[in-house]
């Protein structure tokens, strides 16, 4: 996927594709794990009660008021932001200075990104869930 540089910026510095596969790469990262941990979410109360365990930080979490509690979505939102956050500084320090080609890229991006999407649309998600729990023995 190695492209030819053949863009300078104001400075006479190379552009580089890299940093924009990085950041888009880390969004596709943060959306597959806010799917894998809504469903984890939903498999036992037990389960449920360890995602929310990672939210508890955030206010509302785990609130008594008119509105009451936002509840597990609080772990969920964490547990996203910190693969988020921690895969676009892996994958930009090692892709700062790479060319990588963007049309097999977006390629890729937009039918992952579809794939994630209908992987939170529970009638085509359940069986494969209910499979892969059933494998790890989770009720």
């Amino acid at each position: 996927m190695i492209h030819n540089q053949n863009q300078i910026d104001s400075n006479n510095e190379p552009l580089y594709s890299g940093p924009v596969v990085a950041a888009s790469l880390a969004l596709l990262l943060a959306f597959l794990t806010l799917m894998v941990s809504h469903h984890i979410s939903r498999l036992s109360p037990g389960l449920d009660k360890l995602v929310h365990s990672f939210g508890y930080w955030i206010p509302g979490s785990q609130g008594k008021g008119p509105d009451g509690s936002i509840g597990s979505y609080t772990g969920k939102e964490t547990l996203a932001i910190g693969v988020w956050l921690s895969s676009w500084l892996a994958f930009h320090l090692l892709w700062r200075k790479q060319d990588l080609d963007l049309t097999t890229w977006t390629r890729v991006f937009v039918i992952s990104l579809a794939a994630i999407t209908l992987g939170f649309f529970h009638p085509l998600s359940d069986p494969l869930v209910l499979f892969i729990a059933g494998f790890f023995g989770l009720p």
